[in-house]
């Protein structure tokens, strides 16, 4: 697996359409398009910037100025009499992008309208999945439909449909990797044989590694043989981090942490009783350095409740309240939620789905750079998945479908509602380059 990644381009800015959607515009931009717009030149009542093809025959009067040994200037007039444009239009152009040569053929012109690269780039994060597989996780069932009337399903039945559909979504826009903890060679022994993480992922950060991912997860059914071990989340994250920080991209770096307990089988346990009945609290400041360091850690528990825990040997940290510690876990990540819960508190697989399903979308970052800036930003057109959004960007971005622009010099826009989380599953945005009316 590749563990280094540049910018991908998802997105292909296109040049205009032909002369079967703009054939009444043809003669009249690609006579404008002969020359480049005068800077100078203002707009009329429309608003839209008129373009003229300058004459080449022909007597011409301008004001001149001259000198004389003195150094002091005159100024002449002389005589306008017209001219033809500099070319004609060809009967065979078919394309508003195009201008006329000196032969009258149209050709190209990619300092004018099209004047955009092939493709642009789309950030896509880095994203490691730290997923709990622990004991409890099939010893713990719970409500998948939300329906008391069906049968409940173990935790991990509910995080592998969960992880299914998340990748299915977001594969083409996310770098994903994947760690384990514990590993999947750890058994349900009550020593250190409980706490087994590897050192790297599972699944190596990169892109498209969703089938990767499934295939190294024990499978949606899997019991007590395959699902075993205590909830070593420090070295989860760890393992985690220390691969997103030997990735030198620039991508954002992002661990989502799921977890049905409290973290235990802490590297310095004196001994067995202290390795699974205390909590690990340095596993906090972990996630704070990290974030520190430019990694953000969501928190998303599964079934959590908010009371403290007996103080018996179970292999649950002692008069512990995992509530607050994601809580806890969840500020230190840098991306807490509003309210009580600061993290993703999800109670059964409808709500783990929506909490992930968040979390994916609040990464992916629906602002674009267009590069390069269009000449005619009130004349592009932006279409995601074939759905065009038009020319004329919305007033309310939080409630609209749509884009608008987000710097004064329209050269950045952001994709709102539909358009947004469209983008944000297929990556695939066009945004066309179109000319103003000349006159």
């Amino acid at each position: 697996m590749t563990t280094t990644h540049a910018s991908r381009p998802l997105s292909t800015l296109s040049t205009l359409s032909t002369l079967s959607t703009l054939s009444t515009l043809t003669a009249a931009l690609c006579l404008g398009a002969c020359n480049a717009p005068d800077p100078g030149a203002e707009d009329d009542e429309t608003g839209i910037e008129t373009l003229t093809p300058t004459p080449t025959g022909g007597d011409s009067e301008t004001d001149t100025a001259t000198t004389d040994d003195s150094g002091d200037s005159e100024t002449g007039d002389t005589e306008t009499t017209g001219g033809e444009p500099e070319c004609e239009v060809d009967e065979d152009c078919e394309d508003a992008t195009l201008l006329c040569t000196e032969d009258k053929i149209c050709d190209f012109n990619p300092d004018y309208c099209g004047e955009a690269n092939n493709s642009f780039d789309i950030v896509t994060p880095n994203v490691v999945l730290v997923l709990d597989k622990s004991g409890s996780m099939v010893a713990n069932s719970w409500d998948n439909d939300a329906d008391p009337e069906t049968p409940e399903v173990s935790r991990w039945y509910s995080l592998f449909n969960v992880v299914e559909l998340i990748v299915g979504d977001f594969d083409a826009s996310m770098n994903m990797g994947m760690v384990l903890y514990p590993s999947k060679k750890a058994k349900a022994e009550y020593n250190v044989n409980a706490c087994l993480v590897e050192a790297t992922p599972d699944v190596s950060v990169g892109p498209h590694q969703g089938e990767a991912l499934l295939s190294s997860m024990p499978p949606e059914n899997a019991t007590g043989v395959q699902i075993a071990g205590g909830t070593p989340a420090r070295a989860g994250v760890v393992a985690a981090y220390e691969h997103l920080l030997g990735m030198e991209d620039g991508l954002p770096k992002v661990v989502v942490l799921v977890t049905d307990g409290a973290a235990n089988c802490s590297t310095e346990a004196e001994d067995e009783a202290s390795r699974f009945e205390v909590y690990d609290a340095a596993l906090t400041q972990v996630i704070a350095d990290a974030h520190s360091e430019g990694i953000t850690t969501f928190v998303v528990g599964i079934d959590i409740a908010d009371v403290e825990s007996e103080i018996k040997q179970d292999g649950n940290p002692d008069g512990t309240n995992t509530f607050q510690r994601l809580n806890e876990l969840a500020i230190a990540g840098g991306m807490p939620q509003e309210g009580a819960a600061a993290f993703y508190d999800s109670k059964n697989q409808i709500e783990l789905q929506e909490a992930l399903t968040q979390i994916s979308e609040d990464v992916l970052s629906c602002e674009i750079a267009l590069e390069p800036a269009p000449v005619f930003p009130d004349f592009i057109e932006v279409s995601v998945m074939g759905t065009s959004y038009g020319s004329d960007p919305v007033e309310d971005c939080g409630a609209e479908n749509g884009w608008s622009w987000t710097t004064p010099e329209k050269d950045t826009i952001l994709l709102c509602g539909a358009a947004c989380s469209t983008f944000q599953m297929t990556g695939a945005l066009d945004a066309q380059y179109h000319c103003p009316i000349t006159k």
